[in-house]
């Protein structure tokens, strides 16, 4: 047992220590000690799951899995491990590529502040994580790619299910812009018992022009129209895309990176300030 929790600790440290290398030089080929090998901390140090992201992000877990404790936090700081949270290797981050963004830069550092300053966390079982499965379907013979958003709801304290939000793409953008504004049902037509609501409804191809102003298309319910005569089918899941709207002033993407190094697994691959609700925060994506 002495053995084992030495060995632990020592792999705890290694991580740490190459972690921090990555910070400083974002170098890998630097021997950190021979306790634990190159690949083992690749391994331990990659967040393999994106519950083990909720895990780091809200600093209860250690690389290994075991709780944070005192040690680990003097090696660790929350505000380093919400850093090795992004994505090193975005270029906007980079001061030697002509993609680097100071403003993102000091977007990234407030935010990581802000995080550790107000203890901020992020539910595991939050309405406020929308994942965003980037799907491939079959509509009328052709493939096309749309989005599926999903979000958690919890049945009971410490049960959840997924259910489907909204669905987006070019799938579904059949209706036509009407630039001649000359599609209205005329406003005497009550007088003759609205008998060109025949030729509107025949005009397929604008029928929203009929509608009301504050009209909005429900897409969710025409994806399960189209799923259920057969029109489209849906083939499967080409990657999934994690948007957290769960911190006040804030929202991330976290998505999958399979590379063979620390800096991998789920990350952080966006920021951006938000204070939209989930439903408008949805309609603000294209």
């Amino acid at each position: 047992m002495i053995v084992r929790l030495t060995y632990k600790r020592t792999a705890i440290l290694a991580v740490v220590i190459a972690l921090e290398i990555v910070i400083a030089v974002n170098s890998f080929a630097q021997e950190i000690t021979p306790a634990v090998n190159q690949n083992e901390k690749i391994f331990l140090a990659r967040t393999k799951q994106f519950n083990e992201f909720i895990d780091r992000f809200n600093y209860k877990t250690t690389f290994t899995g075991e709780p944070v404790d005192s040690v680990f936090m003097t090696k660790m700081p929350r505000n380093r491990m919400i850093s090795l949270l992004f994505d090193l290797s975005d270029k906007r981050t980079d001061k030697n590529s002509k993609e680097y963004s100071q403003l993102y830069t000091d977007l990234k550092t407030r935010f990581v502040n802000e995080v550790v300053n107000r203890n901020l966390e992020v539910p595991k079982y939050s309405g406020n994580i929308i994942a965003e499965a980037k799907s491939r379907v079959i509509y009328k013979g052709n493939p096309h790619n749309i989005s599926v958003f999903l979000a958690q709801e919890v049945i009971r304290e410490t049960r959840s299910k997924w259910v489907i939000l909204d669905v987006k793409g070019d799938v579904f953008n059949f209706l036509k812009t009407d630039t001649a504004f000359i599609r209205f049902i005329p406003p005497s037509s009550n007088e003759t018992d609205f008998m060109n609501l025949k030729r509107a409804l025949e005009d397929v191809s604008y029928l929203q022009y009929y509608a009301a102003k504050d009209y909005q298309p429900d897409y969710l319910t025409l994806f399960f129209y189209l799923v259920n005569t057969g029109a489209l089918k849906f083939e499967y899941v080409n990657e999934v895309i994690y948007h957290i709207v769960d911190m006040p002033g804030w929202s991330i993407k976290v998505r999958e990176f399979n590379r063979n190094e620390l800096n991998s697994g789920w990350l952080i691959s966006d920021l951006s300030e938000n204070n939209l609700e989930r439903y408008d925060y949805l309609r603000s994506l294209k």
